[in-house]
């Protein structure tokens, strides 16, 4: 008889017990997600399922029998998890368990499992019912919460700038990193500066990245400056054969290197206010730590946090600078002023004596005489005092107003050279002009005297006694204006600074000032949309040049400054 006519002539309950069966082995085999299988009373695998397949490695012919010790990772099996799991399931119909599992090839994931007793019709115990589920991608969600919850209160726990940073790396060896650095923008250019390592032991060595980096190192297409350059994150999820890797993260030797160890690594742009400033290199050492498109995210975002956070410590400190510069430029402005206002009532003191009947009455005269006017040159020394304290208000605002008219660069010059006669008298300073015919332009005259006074009080300053050179000459369409002392000069570090308001080279106690003399310049010159600049060396004096269109631009047209020819100064 054929298999067909034996199924033909079966009752029709088991026609449909097997039709039941079939279906619900189709059920479970259709639950990819979840791990499904049967264990026996003594903890042994009976059946299996594709999503156990596909969670922990092994096929239906492997698991069959395995123990349910295999699947738990060996911490759990000292402590007898399996048999207590399956003990509690039997006593009170089902247990639950959420904690590390174990694949077939000994990987681990986070997962949660419902283990439930199955018995007969007569309450015996037939074995249990295992379904266990992969949890690892909520864990990494809930742990990617709470690390950034926590960053987030680290970094707004501090506006100190240095401290800021050091959080930062000690953050991401708490939570993604074997060892981090943070690179960041400062004067002396792209440098590390801060560093750290879950192992203490290493921190020495990790200290060792605190360093600017080679301008050489901006040719790599990978690694800290291009990330910086281009403000785009790049990650390497194996370095172990990439041979440009040590000079990307910014290690300066192989034995370094080989010290602190990459296998994969993350670099991430600091940004703040749409600029990138810095850098945030996270790299893993640990075998089996690899980074990927999730723990990216994770990093841009915690750098997304660090980037506020440090930008505000930045901007901290330069208020904290400013209002120190301020109080340092107050101090000083009541000091000077402080002066002539004692000289002025000395003089006014002996005025009235002067003015007291007596029997010297020429004399008396002459006197009153001089006295009147020490006291309009006190006056006028504390009008040009408060001239260029509204100059620094009205050019802060941004309200500098230029009334151009035809200007002599030359006689303007030469003008002021005769106005400081006494000056030069008392600090034993020669003037030498260089200057043949003519350099008129269509120029601001109060402006530019202030211009050519400040260079020239400046060269006095810091001249210690030594002959100036002024040059001035053109080429037609651009001015050009020289002053060169032979002073005590101008460390290359600090050129650049000089330009700023409130700041001095503070080489000499004796020489005092406001540090906006040369920040007016600049502003008064560029107003003019000229340029000025300084060249030096210490020891040597210094060389003031500025450069001045002879003419306003066009509207829409720019119009560059050209350095022109000059004959050289006579030294």
């Amino acid at each position: 008889m054929s298999a067909d006519s034996e199924r033909k002539d079966e009752p029709e309950f088991k026609v449909a017990l097997r039709e039941s069966e079939e279906r619900f082995r189709l059920l479970i085999d259709s639950l990819r997600d979840y791990s499904v299988f049967a264990l026996s009373v003594e903890g042994h695998v009976n059946n299996w399922n594709l999503g156990a397949e596909r969670l922990k490695g092994y096929s239906t012919q492997e698991a069959i029998g395995l123990h349910l010790s295999c699947f738990f990772p060996e911490e759990e099996n000292a402590e007898r998890v399996p048999e207590r799991v399956l003990k509690r399931a039997e006593l009170e119909g089902r247990s639950e368990y959420e904690g590390w599992l174990v694949r077939k090839d000994k990987s681990r994931f986070w997962g949660s499992v419902v283990f439930s007793a199955m018995r007969d019709q007569d309450g015996r115990l037939r074995g249990f019912s295992n379904i266990a589920r992969d949890l690892s991608e909520r864990r990494r969600v809930e742990k990617a919460q709470a690390f950034l919850a926590e960053a987030g209160e680290v970094l707004t726990g501090s506006l100190e700038y240095e401290k800021t940073l050091h959080e930062v790396v000690r953050l991401a060896v708490r939570g993604m990193a074997d060892w981090c650095s943070v690179a960041v923008q400062g004067p002396d250019g792209l440098a590390v500066r801060a560093a750290a390592h879950v192992d203490p032991s290493r921190e020495p060595t990790v200290r060792g990245l605190l360093r600017v980096l080679p301008e050489a190192e901006s040719k790599l297409a990978r690694g800290i400056r291009h990330v910086v350059r281009t403000g785009q994150s790049e990650f390497c999820s194996d370095t172990l054969e990439a041979a440009w890797v040590r000079a990307a993260l910014g290690v300066d030797t192989p034995e370094r290197f080989l010290s602190l160890g990459a296998r994969s690594f993350m670099c991430v742009p600091l940004k703040a206010r749409g600029t990138t400033f810095g850098a945030i290199t996270f790299v893993s050492v640990t075998s089996g730590r690899s980074y990927g498109s999730a723990e990216l995210v994770l990093a841009e975002e915690l750098a997304r946090r660090a980037g506020l956070a440090v930008d505000n410590a930045r901007l901290f400190r330069k208020a904290q600078e400013a209002l120190k510069a301020r109080d340092e430029f107050l101090s000083m402005a009541s000091h000077d002023l402080r002066s002539p206002l004692n000289s002025l009532r000395l003089q006014l003191q002996a005025v009235r004596r002067d003015m007291q009947p007596g029997d010297d009455g020429p004399r008396a005269s002459e006197k009153l005489v001089s006295r009147v006017e020490s006291m309009e040159r006190q006056t006028d020394r504390m009008l040009r005092m408060m001239d260029a304290l509204l100059d620094i208000t009205q050019m802060t605002a941004g309200r500098l107003e230029l009334k151009r008219q035809k200007v002599d660069l030359v006689e303007l010059v030469r003008g002021a050279v005769g106005t400081l006669d006494e000056e030069l008298r008392q600090n034993g300073v020669r003037m030498r002009v260089h200057a043949e015919g003519h350099v008129e332009g269509s120029w601001d005259r109060l402006r530019l005297e202030q211009v050519v006074d400040n260079l020239l009080s400046n060269a006095v300053k810091y001249g210690k006694g030594q002959p100036v050179d002024l040059t001035v000459c053109t080429d037609g369409t651009t001015a050009k204006l020289v002053v060169r002392d032979q002073g005590v000069g101008i460390a290359p570090e600090d050129q650049e600074r000089l330009f700023e308001r409130f700041e001095r080279v503070r080489l000499d106690r004796d020489v005092n000032g406001y540090g906006v003399g040369l920040w007016i310049v600049r502003r008064v010159v560029e107003a003019h949309a000229g340029s000025v600049f300084v060249e030096s060396r210490l020891g040597e004096g210094a060389s003031f040049t500025v450069l001045l269109p002879t003419r306003p631009a066009q509207p829409g047209r720019a119009q560059e400054p050209d350095p022109g020819s000059c004959p050289p100064a006579v030294h």
